[in-house]
């Protein structure tokens, strides 16, 4: 369980202070502040997935086949 920043997905791990029912970065309100709010864990990168192959090239269909032939 961690701090993120309200408006982006910055994990905070620094000081934080209380204000008004809600909390914000650093020990002391200033206007570089941030609102935090509380998280479960935080987000883990997904690996890459494995690229994939190209499909193969169907054969072409013999003359008559199709209903534009």
């Amino acid at each position: 369980m961690v701090w993120k920043c309200k408006n982006s997905d910055t994990v905070w791990d620094g000081e934080t202070h209380e204000l008004a029912g809600r909390t914000f970065t650093g020990a002391t309100r200033t206007s570089e502040s941030v609102p935090l709010v509380w998280i479960e864990e935080p987000k883990k990168i997904a690996s890459p997935s494995k690229p994939k192959q190209p499909r193969k090239k169907q054969p072409p269909k013999p003359k008559g086949a199709t209903a534009w032939d």
